[in-house]
């Protein structure tokens, strides 16, 4: 329960830096963020997606959370990589949705393996 608590207070913390990131970057630089800080930010929002879908599992399934988020950050810096080669963010989006989605699978299936009640 304070598990949740704490993970969700996070998920809103990060939101809310993102967001004013976002927001003072655009004041300040004429308001077209640079490939580099939309990746980032991009990052930030999938591991923001898949933390908040990690608090439906118990408490019992945190290592295994932590192996998820941990192979999707390393999959989305591989992926950062390559934008720095291609310099095209539609190929950076398709390749972090593809970590979102095995990301998001990994979870559902802890939660299937666990018995957890599923979460909308």
């Amino acid at each position: 329960m304070v598990r949740k608590a704490l993970l969700s207070g996070a998920v809103i913390l990060v939101a809310i830096w993102a967001t004013g990131k976002a927001q003072e970057t655009e004041q300040s630089g004429g308001g077209a963020l640079t490939l580099e800080e939309q990746a980032v930010q991009y990052k930030a929002t999938v591991l923001l997606v898949l933390a908040n879908r990690a608090t439906s599992l118990p408490a019992e399934s945190e290592p295994a959370v932590a192996v998820v988020v941990e192979e999707a950050t390393q999959q989305l810096d591989a992926c950062a990589a390559g934008l720095k080669v291609h310099q095209q963010l539609w190929q950076y989006k398709v390749c972090g949705s593809a970590v979102l989605q095995q990301g998001l699978n990994a979870l559902s299936a802890l939660q299937a393996a666990n018995g957890a009640s599923a979460s909308v």
